[in-house]
């Protein structure tokens, strides 16, 4: 059972060491011995093992009150996902027992332990143990997403933001911006809000508009509605977007985009609930919770006199911004988890280990939905190539790079756009984050150390990390 097999054993007792050490002698087994929580994760972190027997009570300086094996174990999981852990005690309560197959561990047995063989017998439960908790994997799409859907019963796009959410929901009446890059998932998250409320209200309406597609005439006929006539083509009249969202949400994407007679007139129906139809005299009312997004600061817009100041601090209330994916990759696994169910799709767990980490390695410019179109790509190439989906065969598309590569593209580019800024109007806090990140780019590819760049370029350390972290540069 053990050939070739490697053993970390933990163990602070004195008796125990020398007696387990021996039992493992015993059955010619390559084991390694720590005797401190520091030095069994050292060990994991630097060596590979096949199994971990671990104690649940290491002392510390704090004495024996916490079961820091369970450290051990979470290191364990954490470094090495396959190895197979067997958790040891003298004390046999319920709670030890549970919080260390909680922890991760496959199996527990108590101590002591008097014959080799209980050690054989130990491991080979804990490997059955494993292997039928990976094989209900396999038979369980759906189980992919239990974990992430306990956690987050509303989805892991909202993630630490649906506490937030909640008290959102539950105000039927307060505005809410909501930030973030395009493909972040803003509008999951206004459909979130409204199925919380349709939970607690039963049925309501949600209206989304993306008001970057409607322009002019276009705009306050949508919105607002028209009558028959009121102007060229209206051959029939027009309830509008803030009739039908009366007593839900209304969800305005992209509101930025929306001239400012537009805004001056969504401004009135914010503050009293009253509008006109196009071509009409007559008064209408709506009554709606205003949920609005941006890819844009709507401060900044203010400022620049794109945006009407009184209707930006008119729809302030819960705010929240959407993080990017690149700053949410430990998010991964779970998104391709949800993926997964949403298909009905089963992946092995060797396959699904190497996906998850090779989507890790890239850069995802548009974010949640870029992710998710790349997958539905990779099944349909699959299909059509008559294949099984592997990790090995994902597409990997233009703007698909690795995160941690400065692309060339960039810095000749940046070049020619500094030279044309010369003789054009540009963005100015554009071009100079522009500047800022090539120059950056180029500056780390030339240096071995991070010390010999800030030496360099005379830029405190600190300063460094945070506009590394900015651009995505390491």
């Amino acid at each position: 059972m053990f050939e070739k097999r490697k053993i970390l054993f933990v163990e602070d007792d004195g008796f125990e060491i020398q007696n387990i050490s021996a039992l493992l002698k015993s059955l010619g087994v390559n084991f390694s011995h720590t005797a401190t929580v520091s030095e069994a994760v050292r060990e994991l972190v630097l060596q590979p093992y096949d199994y971990l027997l671990t104690d649940l009570h290491i002392e510390t300086k704090a004495g024996f009150e916490k079961p820091d094996g369970l450290t051990v174990i979470r290191a364990a999981i954490e470094q090495q996902p396959n190895i197979i852990i067997v958790a040891t005690s003298s004390d046999p309560r319920t709670e030890i027992v549970s919080a260390a197959l909680t922890a991760g561990a496959h199996h527990f047995v108590r101590k002591p332990l008097s014959k080799a063989d209980e050690i054989e017998i130990a491991f080979g439960l804990a490997d059955q143990r494993r292997r039928l908790a990976r094989g209900s994997r396999l038979k369980n799409p759906s189980g992919l997403w239990d974990a992430y859907s306990k956690k987050y019963p509303y989805g892991i796009i909202l993630g630490e933001r649906e506490h937030k959410v909640a008290r959102l929901a539950a105000k039927k009446k307060a505005s809410c911006i909501i930030t973030g890059e395009t493909g972040t998932g803003k509008e999951e998250a206004a459909k979130l809000i409204h199925r919380m409320r349709c939970e607690d209200e039963g049925p309501i309406p949600f209206v989304a508009v993306n008001c970057a597609t409607i322009t002019g005439n276009l705009a306050e006929s949508l919105l607002f509605g028209h009558k028959k006539g009121a102007f060229t083509g209206a051959d029939e009249a027009a309830t509008g977007y803030i009739t039908e969202a009366d007593g839900g949400i209304l969800f305005l994407d992209e509101i930025q985009t929306l001239s400012i007679p537009v805004q001056q007139k969504l401004l009135r129906v914010l503050n009293d609930g009253t509008y006109h139809r196009l071509g009409e005299t007559r008064t209408h009312r709506s009554e709606f919770q205003l949920l609005v997004a941006s890819t844009k600061d709507l401060g900044r817009e203010v400022e620049e006199g794109r945006f009407l100041v009184d209707i930006h601090m008119r729809m302030m209330g819960l705010d929240f911004h959407m993080p990017p994916l690149r700053e949410r990759m430990a998010d991964i696994p779970a998104f391709v988890a949800l993926f997964l169910s949403r298909k009905n799709l089963t992946l092995n767990v060797d396959t699904l280990d190497a996906l998850t980490a090779k989507l890790q390695t890239y850069q995802w410019q548009g974010n949640i939905r870029q992710l998710f179109k790349c997958m539905d790509a990779w099944l349909l190439y699959c299909e059509l190539d008559g294949v099984q989906p592997a990790a090995d065969n994902f597409p990997v598309f233009k703007d698909l790079e690795p995160q941690n590569r400065v692309k060339p593209s960039a810095v000749t580019s940046g070049d020619s756009d500094f030279n044309q800024a010369v003789h054009e109007d540009r963005d100015f806090d554009q071009l100079m984050s522009d500047f800022e990140r090539v120059f950056l780019s180029n500056a780390i590819n030339r240096h071995g150390t991070i010390s010999a760049l800030c030496k360099a370029i005379n830029l405190p350390r600190s300063t460094l990390d945070a506009k590394r972290r900015k651009y995505n540069l390491v």
